[in-house]
């Protein structure tokens, strides 16, 4: 997902009015696709089910930390496109103090 999100997934002009681009629906679909819909949608459904102890807490920390600083904003993006973007207020960070 981190390498296929970026800024301005869809490659549209600058302040393009989204009810004006034409054949927006399958530009989105081309541009964004069923993997990418999928994970942008479900991955913090999944990440849940991750074993919140263990040997690679603090890898997955890593990652989500990455996601965040780097990839949250086209994330929003990405779900914008899809609709779907009732997802992302959802998403809430849970920190705990860690040693680092």
């Amino acid at each position: 997902m981190q390498k296929q999100l970026g800024k301005n997934i869809c490659g549209l002009d600058d302040y393009a009015i989204l009810n004006k681009v034409k054949d927006l629906p399958n530009h989105q679909k081309e541009c964004i696709g069923g993997l990418l819909e999928y994970s942008c949608c479900f991955w913090t459904k999944h990440l849940v089910k991750t074993p919140s102890s263990g040997p690679d807490v603090k890898g997955i920390q890593k990652a989500i930390d990455k996601f965040i600083t780097i990839c949250l904003l086209f994330w929003i993006e990405a779900l914008s496109h899809i609709a779907h973007t009732q997802i992302a207020p959802c998403f809430t960070i849970s920190s705990t103090p860690t040693d680092t």
